[in-house]
Formats: C-alpha cells, structure tokens, sequence
C-alpha cells in the first residue's frame, strides 16, 4: 500500500518532462527503446498503484482518454509475428476510441505488443500497444505527448476529501475521493 503519494507522482512528472524531451530525439538505440518501454510500462503500474491506493481523485481515473484503433486483419497475432503490424493490423483504418485510464494502464502493463511509432524524421511521435486479450481485436495507439499529459495529469492530482462507503458485496469500502 502507498502511505505517501508524493514520491510516486513527482517521478510521474519527471518522466512527464523527460517523454517531452524524447520527442526531438533522432537517434534510438536498441537500448534507449528498452528504456522506454520500461519507463512506460513501469510509471503505468505506478498509475495503477496509485489509483488502488487511493491516492487520485475519482474525476481523475474517469478521465477519458482518446486512442487510436486500427482493426485486426482476423490474422493470428503470435510471439513470432507479432511485429508485423502492418500485416496484422489495417493502419490505414483508423477510429478514434475513448478509454478510461484504468484500460490504458492494464493494456500497458500486460502489453503483448509495443512498438514505438518514429515520423518519416525518426522523431518518436507515439506508441501502438495492444494486451494479449487485446491483440486479436485491434491495435491501440497514443501520442508521446498524450502519455506526458497523462503522467502530468496524475503526477498533480492531490484529493482533498473523500467519502467512504461501506459495499457489502467486496466486503470493503467504496472510496470516492475528489479534489475540493
């Protein structure tokens, strides 16, 4: 359980900063890729932790959070293939879905695909992801820029109050925290 919040959310606002940074980076290594996505993947989970820990505002977590989808060609997505987004994924098919952060943080965590997305310029401009329950229906994408905003979002979030209520069915307390 997260007693103090702070820490959490200051370094959410670092990596805020630093995908801002990324985003006139030119040259990737095989190494800055790998520190991407666990920096991705672990300030998610961090999200998550801090969300389960009830340290964010209920507005907060129902925040929505425009993806782009691109539908799945009914090809099998495997670990050897995976890859091949273009032969998996119509990318010319796009749809614009809201998802609530919740979704987001699960999809990255349990990403079965992640692909940074370069420009024609190599300048990193988002990433596409899909879970493995995910990976069969269709392939997500967000912008560096969303995810920053995201972690920003997140990273200054400090409740003021919250109600609890008693749920009988969880056998626990329903939180409803809001910042007043």
């Amino acid at each position: 359980m997260i007693c103090e919040s702070y820490y959490w959310k200051r370094d959410l606002l670092r990596r805020a900063q630093k995908l801002q940074k990324h985003l006139g980076q030119k040259l990737w290594s095989e190494a800055s890729l790998a520190n991407l996505e666990q920096t991705l993947m672990l300030r998610f989970y961090s999200v998550r932790k801090l969300h389960e820990a009830r340290k964010l505002s209920t507005l907060t977590m129902k925040q929505q959070i425009v993806l782009r989808s691109h539908p799945c060609r009914k090809m099998p997505v495997t670990k050897l293939n995976w890859h091949n987004l273009d032969e998996l994924y119509d990318l010319d098919k796009k749809k614009k879905e809201n998802r609530g952060l919740s979704f987001i943080c699960n999809q990255m965590i349990h990403s079965f695909i992640f692909s940074p997305n370069f420009d024609e310029f190599r300048h990193l401009e988002g990433v596409y992801f899909a879970s493995e329950k995910q990976r069969h229906k269709s392939l997500l994408y967000v912008s560096i820029e969303g995810i920053a905003s995201l972690f920003e979002l997140v990273g200054n979030d400090y409740p003021s109050s919250a109600q609890y209520t008693w749920n009988p069915e969880t056998n626990d307390y329903d939180v409803e925290a809001t910042n007043e």
